[in-house]
């Protein structure tokens, strides 16, 4: 049963790679079934107990791919503009700019050592609540923007905090160690 949490990232990339191909009264289907296989994917490694480091990474590529698939793909429609995509992505933003940087600077297990935090599944929230909204055709769609725009900047700020405390950790220890 470990592949199932993995299976159902897979199919969320597929959602993603079909979406702009699918005329507009599909999209809401395929939103709630992205929205369950990321609530469900995650939910069945912890319950089994069969989360790995790599299926979280299959679930975060597959979580980002789909987004801004998405985001493309209401902008292309006329939705809103391009200049909304990076505010609603800006934590997704700051995460990836953290996991290049650690990289670069060797310091891998200061990014790693970074848990799912409650603003990031707020953000989330926000984001598929906008793409619900945006599927739907609905005056809110302005409002809804906003209001995401508020979660992913509060988790790009949450985000950027937990990781600057533990780049501080990380050399507390080095400078500490004999």
């Amino acid at each position: 049963m470990r592949f199932v949490p993995n299976l159902l990232s897979l199919f969320r990339l597929g959602l993603a790679v079909i979406f702009p191909f699918c005329p507009e009264k599909i999209w809401i289907w395929l939103i709630v079934g992205s929205g369950c296989s990321d609530f469900l994917d995650g939910w069945i490694a912890r319950r089994w107990q069969v989360a790995s480091w790599q299926g979280g990474l299959l679930d975060a590529v597959a979580d980002k791919t789909f987004v801004l698939v998405a985001l493309i793909t209401f902008v292309t429609a006329g939705k809103f503009s391009v200049w909304w995509i990076p505010a609603v992505i800006a934590r997704d933003l700051l995460v990836a700019s953290a996991a290049a940087y650690a990289t670069y600077c060797k310091a891998w297990e200061a990014f790693s050592r970074m848990e799912a935090r409650w603003s990031g599944k707020l953000a989330t929230a926000g984001q598929f609540l906008l793409f619900l909204i945006v599927a739907l055709d609905s005056d809110l769609i302005p409002i809804v923007l906003c209001i995401t725009v508020i979660f992913s900047v509060v988790s790009a700020i949450d985000y950027g905090v937990l990781f600057v405390r533990e780049l501080n950790r990380r050399a507390e220890e080095k400078s500490s160690a004999p």
